[in-house]
């Protein structure tokens, strides 16, 4: 027999399992932890998943809309556990991993690594990087003068103070 009204809603129940195993793994190393509200906050969503997943058993198929609307829940549900998890370990806010997301797209969008530094015209200067030897020597050697002494012409020529009157241009 072929239901026509039938609803096909994905419980994704391998990703909850996952992320209660994630939550036991913090709660037996709790070093993982770094912000705990973010921690509890995700900790408060598995629970909602859970209880989501428990009435939509209890309701079974005589209810499509709840079917629905549980799976959708259940999904952005871990969706959330799974940023809070990844931020209350890795100890950063979410304006953090924003600002963080938004370099990485701007370095994958502009194909560097680095950013293009522009150095204003007044105010602040930028950091100097270290300033390295240029040339290496023993600290007993004696430094050696070098003299260039070039002849009086050669090199570019001098420009005249006055051009010579047969260059000027007639304006006549």
């Amino acid at each position: 027999m072929i239901l026509a009204d039938a609803v096909v809603v994905p419980q994704m129940e391998g990703v909850t399992t996952a992320i209660v195993l994630f939550v036991f793994a913090c709660v037996a190393w709790p070093k993982l932890v770094k912000n705990k509200t973010q921690f509890y906050a995700a900790f408060v969503m598995l629970l909602v998943i859970i209880f989501l997943h428990s009435l939509n058993i209890m309701l079974g198929r005589e209810s499509a809309g709840f079917q629905v609307f549980a799976g959708a829940m259940t999904g952005l549900l871990q969706l959330g556990a799974i940023v809070l998890l990844f931020l209350s370990c890795g100890g950063i806010t979410f304006k953090e991993l924003t600002g963080d997301l938004a370099r990485a797209y701007e370095v994958i969008r502009r194909g560097e690594e680095q950013k293009t530094v522009i150095v204003p015209i007044t105010g602040d200067m930028p950091n100097k990087p270290e300033s390295r030897p240029v040339s290496v020597r023993d600290d007993h050697e004696e430094p050696v003068e070098h003299r260039i002494d070039l002849p009086e012409g050669a090199g570019w020529q001098r420009k005249p103070a006055t051009p010579p009157d047969d260059a000027k241009i007639p304006l006549e």
